[in-house]
């Protein structure tokens, strides 16, 4: 990994520096600039894959170096270094992709497990990258599945040359039409039998449902290909391509009408979502982007509707911040009181005052959610070093809010992460325990016998599930799930030795009431059987 460290302070440039090099952690090169306009002059030469920026510079702020930065690379991840009085700029960054902000002075745990976030993030992301290039390089697939892919892969931003070269319909689509367009049609296919389509006609159902969408899309004007993401089994893309101007107006109206056909013909439920249009084939990415965001409105106006990108319909972002100060006053207050139900009731008006504007979107149901994380993490960085221990990082919500179906879930979703945040608060306070940590392995071993779960041990020591998880592995060496289940191995051999106890005693003991599934774990740990194993002479 390659970092760019911005400060117009050479001291703090350099002891972000020193602290780097003091931590484990996979970067090749770290440089440095003094000001934002410095930072975009070495990025061509750079190409740094994280940025830790400070706020406040002369000639060009932090802010604006990001805005501008990120035209250079989509890719690059920022990290925002701020005193505690910028955390209204922090809030700004969230537009423009910072995915994290630390407080001065900067402590070496809170900078080391940024980093280690925001690398793992790098990473996956490459990861999924590198799938679609692997898509080239399957061949036991069928011409459909193949070409379902390359086109899946021609909607991703930067394949979009290499895919034009392969495929004689983009090719003639780029010469003859004017504008493109991206409509993403989302159905739940029934489960078979259902009405005509028998057990085994998914691929007779699936063909039927695109026969539709073509037919009543067609027109002598434009050119157009139907295809199923690759990834999201539910989603029927369709690229557009037309030889005049697109009137948004009327492609609805016609969206609508193909809705009402597959209501009618097919008794399906589908929501159908479109993007802008754009001038050249080679930026068709960005329409699906928007087709996207648009599908992302079900959750709060439901399905079975056509829903056109929030820019093109007039709706507007939310540029300012929707906590007010007045807020985060009295969310502070009733922390400070462990109010829950003031919290909870505080949330309800919130969350359905978002719902019913007139112009109601998800982007301002996701803007809220996102301050009110930043929000809570402003107020724990107050109490402790490690919020999110609490709370979870931003991109386990954002991650969440994606894969929700109705709005109403938001709601109860951040209600329970106040009362986890409450409640733990209330239990450091009244805890002299200094690692919480060792109280849950000691908990571990004392309940062997119950039906431990990574969930119910987060809900039990009020931590998120996912950062008690990787907390958990550091402290011990191994993850959680290995951890238990060699205790309960341990537990069973010493019963096994020690006691006449029947083996399905000894696996409700240990916490693994099915004897069958008790003797494969037993087995495949220690290689013998429960009874092989009790037969063996015991060592002298």
């Amino acid at each position: 990994m390659k970092l760019l460290i911005m400060d117009d302070e050479p001291l703090m440039r350099q002891g972000i520096i020193k602290k780097l090099e003091k931590l484990s952690l996979p970067v090749h090169s770290i440089a440095e600039a003094g000001n934002g306009l410095e930072g975009l002059r070495k990025l061509p030469e750079i190409k740094p894959d994280i940025v830790i920026t400070d706020i406040r510079m002369p000639e060009m702020n932090g802010l604006d170096f990001i805005h501008n930065a990120k035209k250079f690379d989509e890719k690059l991840q920022f990290i925002i270094v701020s005193g505690y009085e910028e955390f209204e700029f922090a809030k700004r960054g969230i537009q423009y992709g910072v995915v994290d902000y630390l407080l001065k002075p900067v402590e070496n745990e809170e900078l080391e497990s940024s980093l280690i976030r925001i690398m793992a993030k790098i990473e996956k992301d490459r990861r999924y990258s590198k799938l679609y290039d692997e898509l080239w390089h399957l061949q036991k697939r069928t011409d459909e599945t193949l070409r379902e892919q390359l086109l899946t892969k021609f909607i991703q931003p930067g394949c979009e040359s290499a895919t034009l070269e392969k495929d004689e319909k983009l090719t003639s689509m780029q010469a003859f039409c004017r504008e493109f367009v991206v409509v993403l049609f989302e159905i739940v296919l029934p489960p078979l039998p259902y009405r005509s389509f028998l057990k085994g006609d998914e691929d007779l159902l699936r063909f039927a449902i695109s026969n539709a969408i073509s037919q009543m899309m067609e027109s002598s004007s434009r050119e157009g290909m139907l295809f199923h993401h690759a990834i999201y089994d539910n989603e029927l893309v369709h690229v557009l391509g037309d030889c005049q101007q697109i009137d948004l107006a009327v492609m609805k109206q016609e969206l609508n009408e193909v809705m009402a056909g597959i209501n009618l013909y097919l008794k399906l439920d589908v929501t159908i979502g479109f993007g802008l249009p754009v001038k050249q084939i080679s930026r068709i990415h960005q329409s699906y982007q928007h087709a996207k965001m648009a599908l992302r409105e079900k959750i709060i106006h439901g399905r079975n509707k056509v829903y056109l990108s929030a820019s093109a319909a007039g709706i507007r972002g939310n540029s300012s911040s929707i906590i007010a100060e007045e807020d985060e006053r009295f969310l502070f207050r009733q922390l400070n009181d462990c109010n829950a139900a003031s919290v909870a009731g505080w949330l309800n008006r919130r969350i359905l005052a978002i719902v019913r504007e007139e112009e109601a979107s998800f982007n301002h149901l996701e803007s809220f959610c996102v301050e009110l994380h930043l929000l809570y993490r402003k107020y724990l960085l107050l109490q402790t070093k490690m919020p999110e221990w609490i709370i979870g990082e931003i991109d386990d919500m954002l991650s969440w809010l994606h894969n929700i179906e109705n709005w109403m879930e938001i709601e109860s979703k951040l209600s329970a992460i106040s009362n986890t945040m409450i409640e733990h608060l209330n239990r450091l306070r009244h805890s002299s325990e200094p690692n919480i940590m060792d109280e849950v392995k000691r908990y571990i071993d004392a309940n062997l016998h119950e039906p431990l779960s990574l969930q119910l041990i987060a809900e039990r020591f009020f931590i998120h599930p996912n950062y008690f998880s990787r907390r958990f592995k550091e402290r011990f060496k191994m993850s959680f799930v290995n951890y238990m289940t060699g205790e309960r191995i341990r537990k069973a051999e010493q019963l096994l030795k020690e006691t006449g106890l029947q083996i399905q005693e000894i696996a409700v003991i240990v916490g693994i009431p099915d004897a069958a599934y008790f003797s494969s774990v037993f087995r495949k740990a220690t290689g013998t059987t429960p009874v092989q194993y009790r037969m063996q002479p015991n060592p002298k």
